[in-house]
């Protein structure tokens, strides 16, 4: 049972406690004042949610989008049915209130995203991360083969972590078509892209912040629980904070690809990137996870929403 990352998970642990004057008086001298604690959660399919608590509980209340299911249910391990299936890539939010036997509440929220059971393999293609008005921060991801990519998750670091991430829409792509992702401004237009034959589709990161210019890391996930399917690390090596990394958390990303496989040897170096030379796969897709698949290209020559063309920096 995976647990860790199908959700964003919130706990707003609600307990209670008299006090006064500034004093805290234990009210529950010699009975159970410890909260229910939620030890395993996530979808079993695109129609059912198991739980997994720490002791016996009711389930007080239970609520999917805001919408109350008419469940009532007690015990430690729950397997609850939605009224209806989630689409695949769907985003939910997941509430649960449950109460233990000395009358201790917890309330946790989750988000939930649809499984996709058409998850096509796909490699971190193309990025700009040093971005102005006129070339903004975008990622570009390469499909390998037919499939869609709803639900997947581009994120900036790990999940989990604070990072910012965008959930790919559920569209049919084909090999070699692309996405491409304008990270922190929307784009002038989301009209398709195509090129030989082959798609570049357009999608609105809605980040807040920039991507990380100097050093970073861009992280490809199958689901919001799932594997890492791919990972890029850059680094401009100019200090040694952090191991070398620069920040912690492109450290913190470097360590989860390498220990994954996803990941090998030096970071790609960011010292020539500008806002008109960005990182990009040499054509074709090779995939070795070094930073031997990747190259800077010269200013002007990036290919975002269509193959890439090799056009290395050369100083």
């Amino acid at each position: 049972m995976r647990t860790a990352a199908i959700a964003l998970l919130t706990a707003l642990m609600l307990s209670a406690c008299p006090h006064g004057a500034g004093r805290t008086y234990d009210a529950f001298h010699g009975k159970d004042s410890s909260m229910p604690k939620l030890l395993e959660y996530g979808l079993v399919d695109n129609e059912k949610m198991r739980l997994v608590y720490d002791e016996d509980v009711v389930l007080l209340s239970i609520a999917i989008n805001g919408t109350i299911l008419p469940y009532s249910m007690s015990g430690t391990i729950f397997t609850i049915p939605f009224p209806s299936p989630l689409e695949r890539g769907e985003s939910a939010l997941f509430t649960v209130t449950a109460e233990d036997g000395s009358g201790n509440t917890s309330r946790t929220a989750i988000r939930i995203i649809g499984k996709n059971m058409d998850i096509p393999s796909a490699v971190i293609n193309e990025i700009s991360a040093k971005g102005t008005a006129e070339n903004p921060d975008r990622i570009e991801i390469l499909f390998l083969e037919a499939g869609s990519p709803a639900g997947m998750i581009v994120s900036d670091g790990i999940i989990g972590e604070e990072n910012h991430m965008v959930v790919l829409p559920d569209i049919e792509v084909q090999p070699k078509d692309t996405v491409v992702i304008y990270w922190d401004r929307e784009p002038e237009s989301t009209d398709p892209i195509l090129s030989n034959g082959h798609t570049g589709y357009i999608v609105d990161g809605g980040s807040d912040t920039t991507l990380a210019g100097t050093n970073g890391a861009v992280l490809l996930y199958a689901e919001l629980d799932g594997e890492v399917i791919d990972g890029v690390i850059y680094t401009s090596g100019e200090n040694e904070d952090a191991d070398g990394y620069g920040t912690n958390r492109t450290k913190n990303a470097a360590n989860l690809l390498k220990s994954q496989g996803k990941w090998y040897g030096e970071p790609i170096s960011s010292v020539l990137m500008t806002a008109s030379r960005v990182i990009a796969r040499l054509p074709g897709g090779q995939d070795t996870d070094t930073k031997d698949d990747f190259f800077i290209t010269e200013a002007r020559k990036s290919t975002f929403g269509r193959p890439n063309e090799y056009f290395p920096y050369d100083e």
